[in-house]
């Protein structure tokens, strides 16, 4: 059905014929409601240009609901940030942990090489002074540090530790002898 310019209702026709009751009158134009006057131009309605009023306690509750949102979503920030910073010192925390861990494991490394080079130089001196004779073993072992001649003299053979004991002065013998047993006693 094809309307004419005189025929077109616009929207606000209509919403004006909802609004005052007069769907009949909308619908065909030229036909006035049975009982009404004929109108020479219907105006639109008039919307209202500010909102209805709102009470004094919403607007105090609007108010207070947006600066509580303020507040969370100021809160909320914080947080991420924080979260943020925690997450890049917890990296550095674990890298930093990972260079000591392997640092560690090198000198747990080291130390056990030095103790393995320390254990054979040991050894060794044990078999130098165990060949020589007790009187030039005594006179070499009583200038030295008295811990290291402990350790060589309690590694000896108890034969010949006994008589490179022997050939010592009396009072440096006497004070090694003593720590040697003291020495075992404490491992036992």
């Amino acid at each position: 059905m094809k309307r004419g310019p005189g025929k077109f209702i616009t929207g606000w026709t209509c919403a004006l014929a909802l609004l005052t009751g007069t769907w009949a009158y909308a619908q065909s134009p030229g036909s006035p409601p049975p009982g009404s006057a004929p109108k020479a131009q219907t105006e639109p309605p008039q919307l209202p240009t500010q909102p209805a009023s709102v009470s004094p306690e919403t607007l105090r509750l609007l108010e207070m609901i947006e600066r509580k949102n303020r507040e969370l979503k100021k809160r909320e920030e914080g947080i991420l940030l924080k979260e943020k910073n925690l997450k890049a010192l917890e990296k550095k925390v674990l890298a930093d942990l990972q260079k000591i861990e392997e640092a560690l494991a090198r000198s747990e490394e080291m130390v056990g090489i030095k103790k393995d080079l320390i254990e054979k130089n040991v050894r060794s001196l044990v078999k130098a002074y165990s060949n020589m004779k007790p009187a030039q073993a005594a006179a070499l072992l009583e200038r030295m540090d008295e811990g290291i001649a402990i350790i060589i003299i309690s590694r000896m053979k108890s034969r010949n530790a006994g008589k490179v004991l022997g050939a010592m002065k009396t009072s440096i013998a006497k004070g090694i002898s003593e720590k040697i047993a003291g020495k075992r006693a404490d491992n036992r």
